[in-house]
Formats: structure tokens, C-alpha cells, sequence
């Protein structure tokens, strides 16, 4: 999806500033090479005229992961990279539906191919960004030749622009096969990642998703709707190891995560998923998302920061 024209104002190092003065010349692109980031969403209530960024606690906690991973240091803490989020939505004035992208990464001034050090920026952009959670048909997926990124070549659990290149090859080629979306098998032969997102299967009624050693980027919304389940919808859920074989046969899938949200899946490879449509766990899955995002359910009050 692009990205619309951009903001008046990010958030950059502590401070709001104003879009053209986070301009980076393109002879410095090399830099982003390193650069870590997260995918945050927020959501208008227009009933309680509210916006809630949601799991933005947990979001800030997996990029400041990234950036320990890849040896970046920042100066800035959880929250107060959280407080110049919700500072920066609500001087945008935002109504609608948006999305957040916090962004870490080196100066050019500091910038080394092979070792990194010096100073860290953290810049946060955001744009308007609607919600799909109605789309209204599955997505026909095929399980990517690529193979998924490994831990100790290029670790999926580190949220960073390079691993991005793994998804896109795959996202690609499914395209060019006629396909809405990829798969990935990691190098041990298991179910891995979709394409920028997560993946869940329901067989026998049990809702499953990888391990957190499948290669995985551990999903913020792996977490969420694996507790929702067993603590909303009383569905067992369970982390195991995946076979291909297990996608064809499985009574429902879906992918997810904070751009996808929970976008259920009708086939693989030609396969028909259940009988093709939106079956029941999923669909119960998508409304009550729908309804935990935006505060109308006002369980987990947690999760929902209020701008």
C-alpha cells in the first residue's frame, strides 16, 4: 500500500519537528542498510471521538530489542519514544484510522559498512492507513521456493529493513504466479512467516502458530490473538512446529499482524482451505480485533493507548 503525501511534522530524537528537516540526502542511503523499525497502528473510535494506538508498549519493546541486536545505542528510553508517539498523533490532529513508523537508525556522518558505531537517530513517521479487517474473500497464497531467513545468517526476530528483502523476493514471485501472498519454509522444512506478516492454522479446532524458533519476526499479533483465544474465545492455541502438508489440510488459516491485522486465507498452492470462505474461529478472531482496537471492547485496557 503507498504511502500518501506526507505529514506536516515527525518525531525526531525527543522532539517534533517539522517534516523537511529530516531530509536525508540520497548519496547516505547506504545507511539504512542497519536502520531497525516497527509497524504500529492506531485507530479512530468516532463514537468515543478517540484514537488508541495499539500494543504500542510492546511494539517499542521489540524495537528496542532490534536496536540492541543489531548494536545500536540510543540514549532515548521505551517511554519516552512512547510519550513522542502519542505527542506526535495527537499534534497531527489525526481521525482516522493511521499508521506508525518508528525508525532507528545511524547517522551518515557516523555510518560504517562493516562496523557500526556513533550516534543513533530515532525518527517517528505516521499517514493515514484504513483498516481491512472487512475484506470480504481469503487470499490465495502458494508457498514460496525461498527459503526463510536464518538466525544465525540474518535473524527474523530482528525487525530491520535488510531482512525485508527475504519477503520481497517471495512476495515477487508469488505475484508473478497469479497469487495475493507467500509462504515461507524455513531451512529445517517447517511453516515459517508469510511475506510481512505472520501465519495461524485451525485444525480440529485448535488455532496453531510457529514456534518462536521457526525463523520467525515474533509477532506482536501472534501474542495477542493467541491470548485472546484462550482467554476470550476459550479455543485452545498452541506454538508447535508446522509441515507444509498441515497448511493443505488444515480446517482454516490466516495471516496477521499489524498491517494485515487478520486476513484469512483460501487456498494454498490450489488447495482449498475449509470450504474456501471465512471460516468460524477466524471470523470470530477478525470481530473481536475489531472491536479490542478500537476500545468498543474494553477488555485489555493495556493494550489501547489513548491519544
Amino acid at each position: 500500500m503507498p504511502e500518501p503525501a506526507h505529514p506536516a511534522h515527525v518525531w525526531l530524537d525527543g522532539e517534533i519537528v517539522p517534516w523537511e528537516r529530516t531530509m536525508v540526502h540520497v548519496t547516505d542511503a547506504p545507511l539504512f542498510i542497519h536502520a531497525v523499525f516497527e509497524g504500529i497502528r492506531a485507530y479512530w473510535n468516532p463514537a468515543q471521538e478517540r484514537l488508541y494506538i495499539f500494543r504500542l508498549d510492546a511494539h517499542l519493546k521489540r524495537l528496542l530489542n532490534s536496536i540492541k541486536l543489531t548494536r545500536m545505542r540510543t540514549t532515548l528510553s521505551k517511554e519516552q519514544i512512547a510519550q513522542g508517539a502519542v505527542a506526535l498523533c495527537g499534534a497531527l490532529g489525526y481521525r482516522e484510522d493511521i499508521y506508525i513508523r518508528p525508525l532507528a537508525y545511524f547517522d551518515p556522518a557516523a555510518f560504517q559498512a562493516a562496523t557500526t558505531s556513533g550516534p543513533v537517530h530515532v525518527l517517528i513517521n505516521t499517514w493515514p492507513r484504513p483498516s481491512q479487517l472487512d475484506r470480504p474473500t481469503g487470499l490465495k497464497c502458494c508457498v514460496s521456493s525461498w527459503t526463510r531467513i536464518v538466525d544465525n545468517i540474518l535473524p527474523a526476530r530482528v525487525k530491520c529493513l535488510a531482512n525485508y528483502r527475504n519477503s520481497a523476493l517471495a512476495s515477487t514471485e508469488a505475484s508473478f504466479n497469479g497469487y495475493d501472498w507467500a509462504i515461507m519454509i524455513n531451512s529445517h522444512g517447517k511453516v515459517s512467516d508469510g511475506t510481512g506478516s505472520a501465519l495461524m492454522l485451525v485444525r480440529d479446532g485448535v488455532v496453531l502458530a510457529p514456534t518462536v524458533t521457526d525463523d520467525v519476526l515474533e509477532s506482536v499479533t501472534h501474542e495477542t490473538l493467541i491470548q485472546v483465544c484462550r482467554e476470550v474465545l476459550g479455543v485452545e492455541a498452541v506454538r508447535r512446529e508446522m509441515d507444509r502438508t498441515e497448511l493443505y489440510s488444515a480446517d482454516e488459516a490466516f495471516l496477521c499482524g499489524t498491517g494485515l491485522e487478520v486476513a484469512p486465507i483460501s487456498s494454498v498452492d490450489g488447495y482449498t482451505i475449509g470450504n474456501g470462505g471465512i471460516g468460524p474461529i477466524t471470523q470470530q478472531l477478525r470481530r473481536m480485533y475489531h472491536d479490542l482496537v478500537r476500545g468498543i471492547d474494553r477488555r485489555y485496557e493495556a493494550w489501547r493507548t489513548a491519544v
